[in-house]
């Protein structure tokens, strides 16, 4: 039952995210009584997640999405980050989403969308874990048995490192779309709270906006090309 709904939850896995951040604006009693407390906490969380994205896609990217967006490995990736758990990208997620409740302030958001979206991951991986089993057997199981599925085991993160080069032009490739939305939805998130004023959140909204256009435009014209 879990695998059947993680294949179906995958398939519409890019839309998850607009509907939680919707979510953010519900009303909500507050989590801390200290406003700037809250949104500390939420941006270390942020900044956290997305780190982990980013340093596990300039360690090893790999391909988890098919043409139909159904699940898809070519290979199995046990290198870089994945050496250290089995989902980091989901990690970044998990920690990304959670660090927006609390930057919010949201009580209603932390306890029950937050927990919604874990069940969600953990439907898709019940899934891709059973298609990774299906394709690899054996390989699969034996790094399944050594290596976390989403807390990663830091005793080993020197390991995580040997043998890659980080590559910063894959990261820029790959997630000038997702920095600059998080980019955006903090601001808009600001600016509904009144932590920041029109006139400064589109100084700043053009300014991020260049950076994500030069950055375009180095892909378009293949300059992140590794």
């Amino acid at each position: 039952m879990m695998v059947k709904l993680g294949n179906w939850l995958f398939h519409f896995r890019n839309f998850l995210f607009p509907l939680f951040y919707i979510a953010l604006f519900i009303p909500s009693p507050p989590v801390f009584e200290n406003t700037c407390t809250s949104s500390v906490t939420g941006l270390i969380l942020i900044l956290a997640g997305i780190t982990v994205r980013c340093i596990t896609i300039g360690l090893v990217y790999i391909v988890r999405g098919g043409n139909k967006r159904e699940i898809y490995a070519e290979g199995l990736v046990t290198e870089g980050i994945y050496s250290l758990c089995r989902n980091p990208m989901y990690l970044g997620n998990l920690l990304i989403l959670l660090g927006f409740g609390f930057f919010v302030d949201s009580l209603i958001f932390i306890l029950i969308f937050f927990p919604l979206f874990v069940f969600i991951y953990s439907s898709i991986i019940k899934a891709e874990e059973a298609f990774l089993m299906n394709k690899f057997g054996k390989d699969f199981e034996d790094y399944r048995k050594t290596t976390n599925s989403i807390f990663p085991d830091l005793r080993n993160i020197s390991r995580a490192f040997k043998g890659h080069t980080f590559k910063w032009k894959k990261v820029l490739s790959k997630e000038h779309n997702s920095l600059f939305v998080y980019a955006c939805g903090i601001l808009l998130i600001l600016l509904y709270h009144d932590q920041i004023d029109l006139k400064t959140m589109i100084v700043i909204f053009i300014t991020i906006s260049l950076v994500y256009g030069i950055i375009k435009y180095l892909k378009i014209n293949h300059y992140l090309d590794e």
